[in-house]
């Protein structure tokens, strides 16, 4: 995901850090090899405004909560495994608590009378929120008691055969255990309790219970909460919104659903019978924290997260799950992190999503909470089956894996005329002499460029036939262009990534879809025995096709390492696509639907973990992961399934609940994480005591042995090739890593495997050998405006992690993610002594086909990019250009640490051509503005005229991106930014709905780079560093223009670009420029609506000047404009 073009800037603005001269320059996003659309079908609200310039921090008190203070009388021996909240000594405790806490709140309002005090925490924190302007932060910080200060983070929302893929059948067949007694808390979005999935028949409410709502309970749902967030609204107070809650009532179902329910069927899926969650007969908890509505849905905050966490623990609740995520920040300012810890303190069992982040990010892309090491964290693996149309060869000679083959359609398709109701001819496009002489290569990219049109394909060769193409290395939608440019009426692209067919987002030019990857080398072999074309039939209708391809990782699931520390993360892998289980029929048009993402994976574990608890009361929370963890069977790296995964991908791997149900020893830790080896300068060495227990019919000899999956030259592991345990004993074993000082630099993981007889029992490790070049930088003090180039000088690095890919995946999908092969420049940050609540860099200017790339760093080191938000690409997903490379790098309430930020150019990876240059860097601390803009064409023709606008920011500066027209249930996004002068244009397209005469509504919104970077929500409002503002246009009939350049009584000097934007219901013939009565010159043709001439100031008299530019419509009609303007010495 690439900004092929950043704003150029005159090469003077390179010299000085003032502004540059103005130039409209063109924006080109691209997404994913696609062109990022600038329509978009929708409105574009304003939201509800808030208060700007205050913050809302979570603040840490200094008497330990409720469960880290009394976690040494829960069970690990004798009594209770669980924090009894009730207890006479936990009421005690909590009236202290409640005290203390009173008496700091007093305080607080005392030293800042506008701090607003908020939400109380006791069970999982001894904590606060506060809200305060954010001058204030660093008094807050001052205050004797205040142990820490926790950003607000935002949080989004991250089945029939999967029950059998982990083993739950056979368990529930050989032990009996359906989760009988347990009480699975739900944090998400809301559970509807009246789901038929979640029948109460024959269930009864246990002791104390309802609790919450009760009109929204039942003796299936016993628990019914709301945890509204500001800007929730009435809505926010409601334990479930049918108008807005869907997701908790499918991780309900596939959790605890009622064994033997029935699916009716619905749009995605045709009725289906036999349903169950993985422990039908728990009970559930709901407590809904997902009800702050947003662009992306609706999201929720960490401050209401650890307020139903704590009142999950606090009601009972025996395993929570969470299927939501943030991007990972650095876990001392999360609080989520240390309120996950006091849950396993609390004797309960914490179940959260790995994310869904690694199409976008690569590598390191596991979100918070889930990267919280005593979370279990859940990757997502492929189901048993899928609910598609299909593909079948018609052909006698076809062997059976070619009928009923997955066939995903094209979001965006086109009409598929007659393809289910007779044979259609299918194409192996590689069959084909090219017009070089040569087969037509399957990926079917451009001949002078991948993008390029150009093709090999001779004209007609496809004539009414499908096309049979290989996805990669150039755009989905060009690909179908030149395919039907030879004449083919539809195109069958094959997936290059393993697992079931992914979706098809790019637009299509013909009808289409995708196959899997080895499904289409099966046709493709198939074709080759057949003179390369052979007759198929598609069944349209979705059907559920069993496709016994369970456990192979889904693309999207998070990978790990963490972002900070680089721990293994996550922990095990369940199913977690094409699972069908409840819903609300508001949401899906019926009370059941597909969904995937490891929101998906993540109720499969918490079953598992509610059936262990069922047969194990006395195990704790570590226990019930190592079980899971160490039991795990190979999660699949491939279609095939003949290549495991890598561990930073599935953990220990795909449970298996009856292999968790008798682990016969206990792991502790369940998996090792040595973090970074640096041999920069000379050998690294680190240790880790795995601790091993019997956990039952454990003892005896164990033997221990190494399975690497990936290993650096110079690199090993030891440990003790023998354990032995006594019954009901433990042993110590020291794992050590080293690296010797000539060791490659490279990522070592793999299994450390202990055997006795048949038994295997497996922990994951890993470790990372790491040489920073940049440990040699001499770096220079970064100021507010930095000039640099990347152009001149050597490259010492190419890559920078974690995460592995922010700019996706490459071209090849194979190959390296970027290569940064520009002369980089290494600057330090000012060191921080306070508080602040942001500081990054935006690349403000760049020479003429430069991309220019700045890293935040947390040291002189590549590896430690300071997560998503340290990338050059836009991480908040509430943004509509979430996903681009946007040129800048920031970080969001900063420890306070010595920081680096590395400027680097990377390369065309479709060429190779290096693409560094000259750069203008803007450094800024505490964004916490949004930018200004207005409308400049205020009178404008009826129909599709362009409109400006101007946009400008004193902090990180706007991010043009951003920058969106809004009229008519349509989104539209600037076409061209100047960053000198701030003006936008947004030519509005063809296919757009055209301006009616009159006074037309519309909504102009604008973000700065900061909002790019915003994975907290700093204040009260959602996007804090955005701006919306509702404007009306004059829409006239006739002719409208409107000056853009040079701008209002300005001191012009040299050679000036003039500029107007003119749009008319006639067709313009031309546009005069003059000064005054002088004629300058006269534009014909115009694009987009603008025209310009160049005029030579320096030839005018000096002081004040009238320019004039005469519009020319045809049978008579026109318009004029002036602008006052000075010309100096």
């Amino acid at each position: 995901m690439r900004r092929i073009v950043l704003l150029v800037a005159a090469s003077a603005a390179l010299a000085c850090a003032t502004a540059a001269s103005p130039a409209l320059e063109p924006l080109r996003p691209t997404h994913g090899g696609e062109a990022a659309p600038l329509l978009r079908r929708g409105p574009l609200r304003i939201p509800a405004e808030h208060v700007r310039g205050r913050v809302r921090v979570i603040v840490r008190l200094t008497l330990p909560p409720l469960a880290a203070a009394f976690s040494d009388d829960l069970s690990l021996g004798g009594g209770s495994r669980r924090l009894n909240v009730q207890s006479t000594s936990s009421r005690r405790y909590l009236a202290r608590l409640q005290q203390t806490q009173t008496a700091d709140a007093a305080e607080i309002r005392r030293v800042i009378p506008s701090a607003l005090v908020g939400r109380r925490f006791e069970v999982l924190v001894d904590g606060l929120t506060v809200d305060l302007p954010a001058r204030k932060l660093a008094a807050l910080a001052q205050l004797p008691f205040v142990t820490r200060l926790y950003p607000s983070l935002t949080y989004r929302l991250a089945m029939n055969g999967s029950p059998g893929l982990i083993g739950a059948t056979g368990f529930w067949a050989s032990t009996g255990a359906r989760g009988e007694g347990m009480r699975i808390g739900i944090v998400d979005d809301g559970v509807d309790e009246t789901n038929p999935f979640l029948a109460s028949t024959g269930m009864s409410y246990p002791t104390g219970f309802p609790k919450g709502g009760r009109k929204w309970t039942t003796p299936k749902v016993i628990v019914a909460r709301a945890f509204p967030g500001p800007g929730s609204g009435r809505g926010g107070r409601l334990p479930i919104d049918r108008h807005a809650s869907f997701h908790a009532t499918h991780v309900a179902g596939i959790a605890a659903g009622r064994a033997g329910t029935s699916s009716p069927g619905g749009p995605d899926h045709p009725p289906t019978v036999g349903l169950s969650g993985i422990a039908p007969n728990a009970w559930i908890g709901n407590y809904r924290v997902f009800n702050v509505p947003s662009r992306a849905g609706f999201v929720g905050n960490s401050p209401e997260i650890l307020s139903a966490f704590e009142s999950a623990v606090a009601d009972g609740m025996d395993v929570i799950n969470f299927s939501g995520g943030s991007a990972d920040t650095d876990p001392a300012n999360d609080v989520l992190i240390e309120a996950v810890h006091n849950v396993v303190a609390a004797g309960v069992v914490p179940v959260i999503a790995a994310g869904n982040s690694r199409d976008e990010f690569g590598y390191g892309t596991v979100g918070s909470p889930g990267t919280a090491p005593d979370a279990i964290s859940v990757a997502a693996a492929s189901n048993v089956h899928v609910f598609t149309p299909s593909l079948s060869v018609q052909d006698s000679a076809a062997p059976a894996s070619l009928h009923n083959l997955p066939f995903r359609i094209a979001i965006s398709t086109r009409a598929f005329a007659g393809w289910d109701t007779r044979n259609q001819t299918l194409v192996d496009i590689g069959s084909i002499t090219g017009t070089d002489g040569r087969p037509v290569d399957r990926k079917l990219c451009g001949v002078t460029h991948p993008n390029a049109l150009d093709t090999t394909l001779p004209r007609g060769s496809l004539t009414g036939a499908i096309a049979l193409v290989f996805r990669g290395y150039c755009a989905i939608s060009l690909k179908g262009v030149r395919a039907q440019a030879a004449g083919a009426v539809g195109i069958v692209l094959v997936d290059n990534r393993a697992g079931e067919p992914g979706p098809i987002i790019a637009p299509l030019s013909l009808p289409g879809g995708m196959v899997a990857d080895l499904d289409g080398a099966r046709l493709r072999d198939f074709l080759a025995s057949v003179g390369g074309r052979a007759s198929v039939r598609f069944s349209l209708d979705t059907q559920e096709l069993h496709t016994a391809r369970g456990g192979i990782m889904m693309s999207f699931s998070s990978a790990g390492p963490t972002d900070f520390g680089h721990l293994l993360k996550p922990d095990l892998t369940a199913p977690g696509g094409e699972i069908l289980s409840s819903t609300l029929p508001e949401y899906a048009g019926a009370p059941f639907a597909v969904f995937d993402g490891t929101s998906m994976a993540t109720p499969h574990v918490a079953g598992a973990a509610a059936l262990l608890l069922q047969r194990h009361p006395d195990w704790t929370p570590l226990q019930v992961r190592s079980a899971l963890v160490s039991t795990a069977g190979p999660a699949w790296a491939d279609t095939a399934r003949t290549t495991e995964a890598s561990v930073l991908l599935e953990g220990g791997g795909l449970i298996s609940v009856p292999g968790a149900d008798d682990p016969e020893v206990f792991t502790d830790p369940s998996s090792l994480s040595f973090a970074d080896l640096n041999v920069k300068r000379g050998p690294a060495r680190k240790s880790l005591v795995l601790e091993v227990t019997d956990a039952g019919g454990g003892s005896g000899t164990w033997t221990v042995g190494v399975q690497p999956q990936s290993a650096s030259a110079g690199a090993s592991l030891e440990v003790p090739a023998i354990a032995t345990l006594a019954p009901g004993g433990r042993v110590e074993l020291p794992v050590t890593v080293d690296a010797t000082a000539q060791a490659a630099a490279g990522d070592d993981y793999g299994f450390l495997v202990l055997r006795r007889g048949a038994v295997t029992r497996r922990v994951p490790y890993a470790f990372f050998v790491t040489r920073p070049a940049l440990q040699d930088a001499s770096p220079v003090r970064l100021r507010k405006f930095q000039v640099g180039t990347t152009a001149t000088g050597a490259s010492h690095v190419d890559a920078y992690r974690w995460p592995s890919a922010p700019f996706g995946y490459p071209p090849s999908l194979t190959g390296p993610p970027m290569i940064e092969d520009g002369a980089e420049r290494v600057y330090v940050v000012p060191h921080l002594d306070r508080p602040v609540i942001n500081l990054g860099v935006s690349v403000v200017a760049a020479s003429r086909g430069a991309v220019i790339d700045p890293w935040l760093l947390g040291s002189l080191d590549e590896n430690d990019v300071q997560g998503q938000a340290g990338t050059p690409t836009d991480v908040n997903p509430l943004t509509f250009d979430y996903g681009l490379a946007v040129g800048a790098a920031a970080t969001v309430f900063p420890s306070l640490k010595r920081y680096y930020v590395s400027v680097d150019s990377t390369q065309d990876l479709y060429t190779g051509r290096s693409l560094n240059g000259r750069y203008l860097l803007r450094y800024w601390v505490n964004d916490l503005r949004p930018p200004s803009i207005r409308l400049l064409t205020h009178r404008v023709a009826a129909g599709r005229p362009t409109i400006a606008v101007r946009a400008v920011d004193t902090g990180s500066g706007v991010d043009p991106y951003s920058l969106l027209l809004g009229y008519r249930n349509t989104v539209i996004g600037a076409a061209a930014y100047d960053p000198a002068t701030g003006i936008a244009v947004f030519p509005i397209p063809r296919t757009s709905p055209r301006l009616r005469r009159g006074r037309p509504a519309a909504v102009l919104g604008a973000s700065d780079f900061q909002e790019a970077k915003n994975v907290t929500t700093f204040g009260r409002n959602l996007m804090p560093n955005t701006r919306f503002r509702g404007v009306r246009v004059r829409a006239v009939r006739g002719t409208a223009a409107t000056w853009l350049l040079p701008q209002g009584r300005r001191c012009l000097r040299g050679t000036q670009t003039l500029l107007v934007v003119a749009s008319s219901t006639r067709r313009i013939r031309e546009v005069r420029f003059l000064d005054g009565r002088r004629p300058i010159g006269t534009a014909r043709r115009g694009v987009a609506g603008l025209y310009s001439v160049t005029w030579r100031a320096r030839a005018a008299r000096r002081g004040r000047h009238r320019l004039r530019a005469v519009v020319v419509a045809a049978r008579g009609g026109g318009t004029r404009a002036s602008r006052a303007v000075r010309v100096c010495r």
